[in-house]
């Protein structure tokens, strides 16, 4: 995984609590662990970009552009697909051919997705999101951000 550690210690985190609703026999525990894994999920994918972004600044900018970096991630929330490209396409245009290149249709899907239904959650709507959905989600958000890391670390190596 090409994440940066910080964003492996959140992995970490939401692998024991997918585990921990994986074992709850109670349906209706299971929707309440999912409606609640979708805005975690969702803020691992805001939290993780950001790192990402940031760390490569750090590394590569002069400290007045990295501290003007800093300030605009703070703007960065509930990311869709559209967000992240025009983020990855705002360093280097070409990142934003060879992210959406890379990206496949289910890891495109589980971003809309989780976008979709962590906004139906946060606003009090109706949700029938499964704890089976959340979970297949996830595992392609991880693919997809790890994509997103490798676009930003290849320069760097």
């Amino acid at each position: 995984m090409s994440i940066p550690w910080p964003a492996q210690q959140r992995v970490q985190e939401l692998d024991a609590v997918f585990a921990r609703a994986r074992q709850q026999s109670d349906l209706q525990v299971q929707s309440d662990y999912a409606k609640y894994l979708v805005v975690r999920v969702s803020g691992l994918i805001e939290d993780t970009i950001t790192t990402i972004v940031l760390m490569y600044v750090e590394q590569t900018a002069n400290p007045h552009t990295a501290q003007h970096v800093q300030w605009r991630m703070k703007l960065f929330q509930n990311p869709t697909l559209e967000r992240i490209t025009q983020l990855v396409g705002s360093f280097r245009p070409i990142w934003r051919t060879q992210f959406l290149a890379e990206l496949t249709d289910p890891e495109r899907e589980a971003l809309h997705s989780v976008h979709d239904r962590r906004n139906e959650v946060a606003h009090g709507g109706q949700s029938s999101i499964s704890l089976g959905q959340v979970d297949r989600y996830y595992t392609d958000i991880k693919t997809m951000l790890d994509k997103v890391a490798k676009v930003f670390t290849a320069t760097l190596d």
